[in-house]
């Protein structure tokens, strides 16, 4: 084979070794291969969720403390175990990651349950007085955030 047409092949093919990809003897996969693969920016929603978050308590300042420490503390049982879930799914890449990436986003899922109910449960016991209109009211309205995520991760059109 000549080598205009090998390196026509590779440029095709990509950056990618292919090389070893027959020869693989091992079931696990290096996954740091694959960091050239773009990530989708889904931490912009959770940045989103944090900003409506404390914009929620700064606009809920003037009906008092216990009201904006409700409405704050309700944007943060939402948005944090949401991060969580953000990190845990993105955290692999590539075709080859498949089932680490279905795995993923069921302990992902699992986990953001379980700091959702624990986070709830930590403001009922340990904050006291609490507005539960501006715990719930700002848990749904960051919750809501989730909505627009298509307008949030929508990224650059990769170069061609």
């Amino acid at each position: 084979m000549s080598e205009a047409k090998v390196w026509k092949q590779q440029i095709a093919i990509g950056r990618d070794d292919w090389s070893g990809f027959v020869s693989r003897k091992s079931s696990r996969t290096d996954h740091r291969q694959y960091l050239w693969l773009q990530q989708p920016p889904v931490h912009r929603v959770i940045v989103a969720q944090l900003l409506v978050s404390a914009v929620l308590a700064m606009a809920l300042l003037p009906l008092g403390i216990t009201v904006t420490l409700s409405s704050l503390l309700g944007g943060l049982c939402c948005s944090l175990p949401n991060a969580y879930f953000v990190w845990r799914v993105f955290r692999y890449r590539g075709a080859r990651s498949a089932k680490l990436i279905v795995s993923s986003f069921y302990r992902g899922e699992a986990g953001k349950l379980l700091l959702t109910t624990a986070g709830f449960t930590l403001v009922f016991t340990l904050f006291k007085p609490l507005e539960p209109v501006a715990l719930f009211g700002s848990f749904i309205a960051v919750q809501a955030v989730s909505w627009f995520a298509p307008l949030l991760v929508r990224g650059q059109k990769p170069a061609r």
